[in-house]
């Protein structure tokens, strides 16, 4: 349709622009199938690129559509084109082929070009891709306006489209090799599982024995101190002197390193003496002791959003901003 023909059937029977001047403010009137509305709009196959679509009634021929210059049954065009309006100044940009207002410059040129002719690789193919997209990244280091943020999503809506294309042929590549692993540890791993289960079982006898034996020596070098110190209080007595010898408080007493463990078969095991917590008796206590820590601080920051996502308004110690996330 040419731009004569349009401005002379706009200034003729205007009242036919009505349902299409209103729908691009936001109104859209009634819409029923087969039955366009004369105006400007765009359609796109499904992840294919936007294509300007023209209705208009010819007194001659009825209705007539044109999509992207093609002759198109007027019914079917409106079908897919009605909720998607725009002016008549960017239907003519996009017959210039020129991308629409809200479209990113690289995302409409790899999304019109389609796919390649099959002479590079389908990794090499999507690399080029990504890295021609990943180039216009720098046209949105700020957005200051719901226009950019809307040509800024189309990028981010190909690098993710582009991204999920990669990840599939590469789960569809490594397909055959996880079945051949899964195969492998279908036959060895309940072996290697037995046989490890048994040497812990194994492992734990002995270190529950260890641990008993490092029981026994503390208990006996306990009562040694406490010999010694009846010992050094009754030969105070004898010369007369009466004061009562209080023990000072005990020092940790020093990790004897247990001698290592040796095996008729195979190689020798070292015992390790180290101290564990047995239980807590004081939690708030101890959240104080460690609220330093950043491991806690972090896990305490988790927490406190995993309330605050669950409703919670009430959490002290904290301070709130609402932030926007693009999902």
């Amino acid at each position: 349709m040419t731009a004569q023909a349009i401005g002379a059937l706009s200034s003729t029977i205007v009242n036919r622009w009505a349902w299409w001047q209103a729908a691009l403010k936001g109104i859209f009137g009634p819409m029923h199938e087969g039955e366009p509305q004369q105006g400007f709009y765009r359609t796109r196959f499904k992840g294919g690129k936007w294509e300007p679509v023209a209705i208009w009634w010819d007194e001659d021929t009825g209705w007539v559509a044109y999509r992207n210059g093609r002759d198109v049954d007027p019914g079917e065009a409106w079908n897919f084109c009605r909720t998607h309006p725009i002016t008549r100044e960017a239907y003519d940009r996009a017959m210039d082929g020129q991308p629409f207002d809200d479209e990113d410059a690289t995302v409409a040129a790899q999304v019109a070009a389609g796919h390649n002719s099959g002479d590079l690789d389908i990794a090499d193919e999507l690399k080029d891709q990504i890295e021609s997209a990943l180039a216009g990244l720098k046209a949105y280091e700020t957005v200051d306006n719901d226009a950019t943020a809307a040509k800024a999503l189309s990028l981010r809506n190909r690098l993710n489209e582009l991204s999920n294309k990669a990840d599939k042929v590469r789960t569809e590549q490594k397909a055959p090799h996880l079945a051949a692993g899964k195969a492998v540890d279908e036959k060895w791993q309940p072996l290697v599982k037995k046989a490890k289960a048994g040497a812990d079982t194994v492992r734990d006898a002995i270190g529950a024995f260890e641990t008993r034996k490092l029981q026994e020596q503390r208990k006996r070098e306990r009562e040694a101190e406490q010999a010694r110190l009846a010992a050094e209080q009754a030969a105070r007595e004898q010369q007369g002197e009466t004061a009562v010898v209080e023990a000072p408080a005990p020092a940790p007493a020093p990790v004897a390193a247990p001698a290592p463990i040796k095996a008729a078969y195979g190689k020798a095991a070292s015992v390790k003496v180290s101290t564990v917590v047995k239980d807590v008796t004081d939690w708030p206590a101890l959240a104080v002791y460690m609220s330093n820590h950043p491991d806690c601080q972090d896990l305490l920051r988790k927490l406190a959003q995993r309330a605050l996502d669950a409703g919670r308004t009430n959490i002290p110690g904290i301070t709130t901003e609402e932030k926007a996330a693009v999902r």
